[in-house]
């Protein structure tokens, strides 16, 4: 019958109770022995070291090690000392001698296999001649991992302090495969963080006095290679102050020089845009400095090439660690903590089990603090669903993207802005965990999205330029075919600027093209949006706008003119068109220019409705 073995019960006659095959002293010498397991020696070797101390000390003629497959729900068995194939099955957690030791976390035995027929190794035991069996869980840190269950061919009952030594040897076994189990995770993510040697790292330009704080070296060429802008990171790198820099030929300072910097420049010629190219500049005393550069196309407002510009980040203590990587498990974790980036690992249910000092950095919480989060918790609200749902996807072995710009939000509340490398860890065929590499790139993004504004909007008036004009109005051609809604359009232009030009002076000129701004932001409706078309023309789009609506918008804008300062001596002449589904984009300004130059035609300051 299976019971729990817990030498509990009734008293046992004078003799009954045996004491252990070996003395405590020798037990405590096993559990030492147990505990100095090296986890370097690989999860087998340590599973059949317990097992065969496990069956000399306790005086088994077997021993079985079943450990759970989480996944499957099954007591696998990891290890058979002594004992034949026909214990090779997995078990049900619950079932038998072994598992009802698992469910219960209790030692439990057998007195006779052979004799119980639920117990799914009574066919096992008669053949090989087992008869009892005593099954210890093998408690770990945080859960129980499985059972350690010693096989007897003739039945023997357990004292207490046998029992107790025993239970003492299972726990230090259960930590020792722990530490094994563990110890093989850090060498696989070591190993698959040596072949991550690439960054994220482009920046496609700057605002000088804010590039310039950057520890990263920033640099821009021209198109013949010569500096026009170093920062002070290139300046350190390059062991060179920046009014040295300027002017002369960055193809200097590659280690393959002219033929360097001219691979470079086709690649940008073509593409525009170079990322995590892996190259080397010579710094002070001829010092080779290893680079990940990330470089873009510079180009004008006309859309025509200027030059260059590169950011890059030196990567030679990286590239130093990893040529001893495969030497010692202390350049592994050296290297670790020694990159810039945040690198962190997710567990198959998504919680973080190991971490860089840069990630708890860059999250602002403590080591205890980070252990205890779902990787959610971190994320931005916006966010997560997507996260979420392809966390759940890798796990499943099914597709999901490798690289991420997303956000977290840190202890602070802070939103930072990160680009994400992630790697799927597997054991077996089987997704174990998530490695990710993280860069903060707030600064990056908010730098674009400043540099795409200045590059849609007008100099001189601060409205969207004729460029995004033509964008804006294209995207609301596109929803008024899908919606069925109107859709009308302003053109106009002022009367006899140039003569007002000619009497009063450019900057006369240039305020008054600033009052127009003005006036117009002013006068249309929140949905609407205003450009300066080009010299002293400005459009204006009216979504969800009929002819009537939007000529009440026109004369509002007409009308204003007269009460404000620059602009009494101005008058407009403006033409109105509502949008025909016929039209294309080219055909619907082009329908506005003429109505407007037929507004000019019939003495101007006036709205002329294009029916």
């Amino acid at each position: 019958m299976i019971a729990p073995a817990n030498g509990k019960g009734k008293k046992k006659p004078a003799g009954s109770l045996k004491e252990p095959c070996v003395s405590p002293q020798e037990f405590s010498r096993g559990v030492e022995f147990v505990r100095s397991l090296d986890p370097k020696a690989g999860l087998e070797p340590t599973l059949r070291n317990i097992a065969r101390l496990a069956s000399r000390l306790a005086g088994g003629d077997g021993c079985l090690i079943h450990l759970l497959h989480r996944e499957r729900n099954l007591l696998e068995a990891a290890c058979r000392q002594g004992a034949g194939r026909e214990f090779a099955a997995p078990l049900k957690p619950g079932r038998g001698v072994s598992g009802s030791a698992f469910r219960q976390k209790k030692p439990v035995s057998a007195s006779n296999l052979m004799k119980e027929p639920a117990e799914p190794w009574a066919r096992a035991a008669q053949k090989e001649g087992f008869t009892s069996a005593l099954s210890l869980p093998l408690r770990g840190r945080q859960s129980t991992l499985g059972t350690i269950t010693l096989l007897r061919r003739e039945a023997r009952p357990h004292g207490a302090v046998e029992l107790a030594l025993l239970r003492a040897l299972a726990d230090q076994a259960a930590v020792a495969i722990e530490d094994a189990r563990s110890y093989e995770k850090l060498q696989e993510r070591l190993k698959t963080l040596s072949r991550e040697k690439k960054r994220e790292g482009q920046i496609k330009t700057f605002l000088e006095n804010i590039v310039d704080r950057s520890a990263d070296p920033i640099m821009a060429t021209d198109l013949h290679g010569k500096f026009t802008f170093a920062s002070r990171g290139a300046e350190e790198m390059f062991g060179l102050p920046k009014e040295e820099l300027l002017g002369k030929k960055i193809s200097q300072f590659y280690t393959g020089g002219e033929r360097e910097a001219r691979k470079i420049m086709k690649v940008l010629a073509k593409k525009e845009k170079l990322r995590n190219y892996e190259t080397e500049f010579v710094g002070p005393g001829d010092k080779t400095i290893s680079v990940i550069l990330s470089a873009s196309l510079l180009k004008d407002g006309q859309g025509n090439p200027v030059g260059t510009l590169g950011v890059t980040r030196e990567i030679t203590e990286y590239k130093n660690l990893l040529n001893h990587i495969t030497r010692t498990e202390q350049s592994y974790q050296k290297l670790f903590e020694a990159v810039n980036d945040a690198i962190f690992y997710l567990n198959r249910e998504g919680y973080f089990s190991t971490f860089n000092r840069m990630f708890l950095r860059m999250t602002g919480y403590t080591e205890k603090e980070i252990r205890s989060f779902h990787f959610s918790k971190i994320l931005h609200p916006d966010d997560i669903p997507m996260m979420v749902n392809d966390h759940q996807k890798v796990i499943r072995g099914d597709y999901a993207p490798e690289r991420y710009t997303f956000r977290l939000v840190n202890k602070e509340e802070k939103v930072i802005y990160v680009e994400g490398n992630f790697r799927r860890l597997k054991e077996k065929n089987v997704v174990v965990g998530i490695l990710a590499v993280l860069r903060d790139v707030t600064e990056k993004i908010r730098l674009e999205k400043e540099l795409l504004e200045l590059s849609i909007t007008d100099g001189l008036t601060g409205l969207h330029n004729q460029r995004h004009f033509y964008t804006e109005l294209d995207k609301e051609m596109e929803r008024v075919k899908r919606q069925h809604t109107p859709l009308s359009l302003l053109l106009f232009d002022l009367d006899d600027f140039k003569v007002f030009n000619d009497i009063h002076g450019h900057l006369e000129g240039d305020k008054v093209l600033r009052s127009v701004a003005q006036v117009v932001l002013k006068s249309i409706r929140r949905m609407d949006s205003a450009y300066r078309y080009g010299g002293d023309e400005f459009t204006v789009i009216l979504p969800g706008a009929s002819q009537v609506e939007a000529s009440q918008v026109a004369e509002r804008i007409r009308k204003t003119f007269e009460t404000t300062p620059y602009l009494q001596q101005i008058k407009l002449s403006i033409g109105l068109v509502e949008f025909d589904p016929q039209y294309d984009l080219t055909n619907f300004v082009k329908h506005a220019d003429e109505a407007m130059y037929t507004a000019k035609k019939r003495g101007g300051n006036q709205i002329f409705i294009e029916n």
